[in-house]
């Protein structure tokens, strides 16, 4: 097919979302030579305190984004605001002149309406202008380098912590590669598109990974729970810890479903896993990560994470009253030892939507009480509730802690609707379970319904009590305070990937400023790239991509994501020659200049 006008009618509508991806780019950068002692002492933007943090925002953001860096600075505020230590900040692209005529641009690669989703791909990238993220990369790599030299030079007892979201994160590991083992304290990456797990790559015989068991973990592996994760959409820079000084200085996240740097990724909601950095808390874990490098006797990562879940239908007055003072017993001793706790009420979704009473920021010791006290029952007649609903949208709405232990515990005297009346079902109640880390799922029942509950319970490492006034929640809470807090989910229960691939890539050239790609694969969609560039998703076989300068090397690159979800190895071509996979990479020489942008290979 051609990208044209009705490009978009041929995308069901849940995989819209992958205009999210598709490139509009525009550059900045001035190219003023100057030496970086030009900017040594008196400037505004040098300052010496105990650390710098050094910020590279994601594609599209402008300085000082609220969506980027006042999150990142908000938790730097909120582990660093009350220590000994003083810190300021740098964001690169915020000094207009740049360093040595170098000014991340961060150009954006999100497109905001339908109708230039369908022509982005065509017209928008035209005359070699997909080479502006590229630039982009390579101008924030220098200027950070440059911005490092004048620090050093002014500064030289400031410890200097590199931080990129995104496109700012290969800024990153980008400039990772040219510093030395005194140039910073500490990298941290957040969804970088170049992230290569070597521990990720998939055994085609046993259909697993050395990290779905435990092993082979990277250096560098901070925060990644898929432990399907390999390279990045843009394949990995290969080795992305480039030396083994910058061992226990660099530290990689990468959430679950974040289609920038993951391989599981949520079809409905493509986006979700890499937009949700600062609401998940990890920018907030990543700095206290750094923090506890200088002080590890201080820092004390959340050890419980518990919600509580009520059933308040008409059925459960005999009950409630003994399971409101044993609720509020639990919340307290959570509460106590350093844990946080939410509650939420559900019923049939008939009569009733789940409510939230408090949340994990808003339920505190004052409050707890009054919150469980004021629970009243109504409705029902039916036996089965909305358990799933209630139980997916808590697990959506809470802010969890990660690295801690996370638990749902349910109380309720009937079964449930599978599908709900919402259309959830159980196996999407346990998939987001794990994604989450898992959440482990805890149901206080009648005797009647524990085999009812059993699978649900299994598949989230949670359990299935009786409800008796002996016993209550004093057996749930014993299970839940044995589980060692911090334990990613990287095992073999995850679901067992469905991989697919890219065979028959063929390139044709069509006229002077066209080419037309064409593939076999049996995914359900397909992610496009051009030179290191996202440019968006397709259901189609073959892709006819107009406004180009032949030129120019250029690599085209399909990822194929299979139907449960999971990406597969990319196929490479170029006008020059086919390549097996995305990462590019030839030899290990390093210099600051690539032989195409950002493919992983350098020259000297």
């Amino acid at each position: 097919m051609k990208l044209h006008r009705n490009f978009s009618q041929r995308i069901r509508p849940k995989y819209l979302i992958c205009a999210l991806l598709v490139a509009a780019l525009s550059l900045s950068a001035s190219y003023r030579v100057a030496s970086y002692s030009d900017y040594y002492g008196g400037s505004e933007y040098l300052s010496c305190t105990d650390f710098k943090f050094i910020f590279a925002r994601g594609s599209g953001a402008e300085v000082g984004s609220e969506r980027d860096f006042a999150p990142f600075k908000q938790a730097v505020d909120e582990v660093f605001g009350n220590s000994a230590y003083s810190y300021s900040f740098y964001e690169l692209g915020s000094r207009p002149d740049g360093w040595n005529g170098f000014s991340y641009p961060a150009p954006g690669i999100g497109i905001s309406t339908v109708d230039r989703f369908v022509t982005s791909i065509g017209a928008l990238v035209s005359g070699g202008e997909f080479n502006e993220y590229g630039d982009s990369v390579e101008n924030g790599a220098i200027e950070a380098l440059y911005y490092t030299f004048a620090l050093q030079a002014a500064c030289p007892n400031t410890k200097i912590v590199y931080a990129g979201y995104s496109q700012g994160a290969q800024v990153i590991s980008r400039a990772l590669q040219q510093s030395g083992p005194t140039d910073f304290f500490a990298a941290l990456t957040f969804g970088d598109p170049k992230l290569y797990l070597p521990e990720g790559k998939l055994n085609l015989l046993t259909m697993s990974t050395q990290a779905c068991h435990g092993e082979g973990y990277s250096d560098y592996r901070a925060y990644v729970p898929d432990c399907y994760a390999h390279e990045g959409i843009l394949g990995g820079y290969v080795p992305y810890q480039r030396t083994a000084s910058h061992s226990g200085k660099l530290k990689a996240y990468c959430q679950f479903h974040d289609v920038i740097c993951s391989s599981a990724i949520d079809l409905d909601n493509i986006v979700y896993g890499h937009a949700t950095y600062a609401e998940q808390g990890t920018y907030k874990r990543a700095i206290q990560d750094v923090y506890n490098m200088v002080e590890p006797s201080t820092y004390v990562r959340p050890a419980q994470n518990v919600a509580i879940l009520f059933d308040v239908t008409g059925s459960m007055g005999p009950l409630l009253s003994h399971f409101k003072s044993e609720a509020i017993a639990v919340a307290r001793r959570t509460m106590d030892k350093g844990g946080k706790v939410a509650l939420y009420a559900y019923g049939d979704l008939e009569e009733m939507d789940t409510i939230e009473l408090c949340n994990f920021e808003t339920c505190n010791a004052e409050n707890i009480e009054s919150n469980i006290s004021d629970l009243t029952v109504s409705g029902g007649g039916d036996t089965p509730e909305s358990l799933l609903s209630a139980s997916y949208k808590l697990m959506r709405r809470l802010n969890w802690d990660i690295g801690a232990n996370k638990s749902l515990v349910v109380l309720t005297d009937a079964d449930y609707h599978n599908p709900d009346r919402d259309g959830i079902t159980l196996d999407e109640v346990v998939a987001l379970s794990k994604s989450i880390d898992p959440v482990n799922i805890y149901i206080l029942t009648n005797k009647g319904y524990v085999d009812s509950y059993e699978e649900l319970a299994t598949l989230t490492d949670g359990g299935v009590y009786v409800s008796n006034i002996d016993s209550a929640l004093e057996d749930i809470e014993t299970e839940i305070l044995s589980r060692d807090p911090g334990e990613i989910y990287t095992s073999t229960d995850l679901a067992e990937p469905t991989i697919s691939s890219i065979n028959n890539l063929t390139l044709e050239i069509v006229s002077e400023s066209s080419i037309k790609i064409a593939f076999d694969t049996d995914a359900s969609i397909s992610i496009l790239t051009i030179n290191d560039m996202p440019l968006g998703c397709t259901t189609e076989r073959a892709v006819e991509i107009t406004d180009l300068d032949l030129l120019s090397e250029i690599k085209i690159c399909v990822s194929p994501v299979s139907s449960n979800g999971y990406r597969g190895e990319a196929g490479c071509i170029t006008n020059n020659n086919l390549t097996s996979n995305a990462s590019g990479a030839e030899n290990n020489v390093f210099s600051m200049f690539p032989k195409a942008p950002n493919t992983g290979s350098f020259h000297e």
